[in-house]
């Protein structure tokens, strides 16, 4: 039995879906004892010829069948409810803390690791807060009673079932605790393997030119030989503590079948007990094996728990408490939620530097953005245009200033961004397009708008077409497109904009500034560019310049 007490306090932080789990998994085990009595039952009578109490006794198994069967569907719903609510929870803060801005800026950090433990790691814990969890339960209530019930009929066999539970509890400890630690080594394997093939793909062009293909290989090889060595060291050590596990139960079972003949040859006790004796005595150590299985299972979430620590995952406030949780969702709601309005956005003496910089990079900024028009924003390479965005998204602190709209302070959820390199992932159109459950009315609105519609239906299979990771499939005119699209159903009184005609051909580009026209009636639009033809149309032009923001000469 392994106990991970940051699992454990996420399961406890959903009591409700916790309870429906342990107490149906205990009323699942409760039918296998039941079974058993009857089926001793049925046994004993069919011995003695009393066909009455056994067709009696088979009735009973096939009504204790048919329930077990509804409540192992019950038990399986709300452990899935558990599972899911628990991953959603990790994965929620987990997200929100890799977007740390000192995450961000960290370069030591892979985004590969980073990636298999939002990824995989999460994914692993179902399995332990799922199954292994109420197991756990299962094992201390289940055998107690069951061992209890055994008692009533012969005490000496109750015995040595218990010493068997005990053993098979405590002698494979020690191989748990040695799994774990080999367990972690397969996981850092894992993410070391992750971190690699990502960054190698990425790179993929870059190391063609440089020639250094071959040596990518040799290192991608080295990283699957370790894990593959860390996996046979864990299945080695699994094994072994399978084995422990196995014959302590083989040997209380044969105990307690030994105890029984003993019976038999000394006493002749009723038929009855002698059958229940055998067939209870094995059933008591059916949580053992359903723990045991449910371990195994578990084991990749577990072995995953240092990473997830170590990004906050587990950072709850008022952890386990309904109260906490509450606040929160409500936290979180607030986050995500766009607020209306939106008429002026007003930035004032907008100051910041970088940690360890000697001078700051943007100095007393003062901006004021209103509906109705598009602002842009120039400037060289490294003025300060990106860290500015940053500041309006939240990303970092200023150093001193403020940034309001409408009179109160902005937040993240009032902005929709479209960004130089937008992010897409594995799905169809419409799903990287529509995050917020849109009709396709609005959809195809919004990507008319950003003249990416046409593109759409000449695909074949249009808005279900598949785009593959990172959107590798389509162009980057295309990508920006769909970016663009997917920030107008956003719906956030302000649209901020990175090099929106950067990858994209004249008469696209024309299409793009258009549509950011127009959406400027509606919205406040913030736009770093320098195209020209991006520009033509707007009057609001400012020039960042040594990190200070003046009005560019028309």
């Amino acid at each position: 039995m392994m106990i991970v007490p940051e699992l454990w306090r996420e399961a406890r932080a959903f009591p409700r879906e916790l309870t429906m789990s342990v107490v149906l998994l205990l009323l699942v085990f409760g039918t296998h004892l039941l079974q058993a009595w009857a089926l001793a039952w049925s046994l004993a009578a069919f011995v003695d010829g009393d066909m009455t109490d056994a067709l009696v006794g088979i009735g009973g198994i096939l009504g204790i069948g048919v329930s077990r069967i509804l409540l192992s569907l019950a038990q399986a719903s709300a452990a899935a409810a558990l599972g899911g609510r628990v991953r959603e929870g990790l994965r929620r803060r987990a997200v929100t803390a890799a977007l740390d801005p000192a995450r961000l800026h960290d370069a030591s950090l892979r985004d590969g690791s980073v990636q298999a433990t939002l990824g995989d790691g999460i994914d692993g814990t179902d399995a332990y807060v799922s199954r292994y969890i109420p197991a756990v339960v299962q094992l201390a209530v289940g055998s107690l009673v069951a061992v209890v019930l055994l008692g009533s009929i012969s005490p000496v066999a109750a015995l040595c079932v218990g010493v068997g539970v005990l053993l098979a509890i405590v002698g494979p400890l020690a191989w748990k605790r040695m799994l774990a630690r080999r367990g972690f080594e397969h996981w850092d394997s894992y993410e070391a393997l992750g971190g690699d093939m990502l960054e190698s793909l990425r790179g993929m062009a870059t190391l063609r030119v440089l020639g250094d293909v071959a040596g990518t290989r040799a290192l991608l090889h080295s990283r699957s030989e370790a894990l593959r060595r860390a996996t046979e060291r864990v299945m080695r050590s699994s094994l072994a503590e399978t084995a422990v596990t196995d014959v302590a139960v083989q040997a209380g079972s044969v105990s307690a079948a030994f105890v029984a003949v003993i019976d038999v040859v000394t006493g002749a006790p009723p038929r009855v007990e002698v059958y229940a004796i055998l067939l209870l005595s094995s059933e008591v150590f059916r949580p053992v094996r359903e723990l045991s299985r449910h371990w195994h299972a578990g084991f990749l979430g577990l072995t995953a728990v240092p990473g997830l620590a170590a990004l906050g995952a587990f950072r709850i406030p008022e952890a386990g408490t309904e109260a906490g949780t509450a606040a929160g969702t409500e936290a979180i709601r607030d986050a995500s939620t766009p607020s209306a309005g939106g008429e002026v956005l007003r930035v004032s003496g907008l100051t910041y530097r970088y940690p360890g910089a000697s001078e700051d990079v943007l100095r007393g900024v003062d901006l004021r953005a209103e509906k109705g028009t598009v602002h842009a924003i120039v400037g060289a390479s490294g003025s300060g245009k990106s860290t500015l965005f940053d500041l309006l998204l939240g990303f970092l602190t200023p150093t001193a200033g403020t940034i309001e709209i409408d009179g109160r302070a902005l937040r993240a959820a009032d902005i929709a961004v479209v960004s130089q390199r937008p992010v897409l992932f594995a799905g169809t159109i419409r799903e990287n397009v529509d995050l917020f459950g849109a009709d396709d009315l609005d959809v195809e609105a919004a990507c008319a708008a950003a003249g990416i519609l046409d593109e759409i239906r000449a695909i074949p299979g249009g808005f279900d077409a598949a785009v593959s990771e990172a959107g590798t499939s389509l162009s980057g005119g295309q990508r920006q497109r769909l970016a663009l699209a997917r920030a107008l159903l956003a719906r956030r009184p302000v649209l901020l904009v990175d090099e929106p005609t950067s990858a994209l051909d004249d008469r696209s580009a024309l299409t793009v500034a258009d549509t950011l026209e127009r959406v400027a009636a509606e919205r406040i639009v913030i736009m770093i560019s320098h195209r020209p033809e991006a520009l033509e149309r707007v009057t609001d032009v400012r020039l960042l310049d040594q990190g200070v923001l003046v009005k560019a000469a028309s």
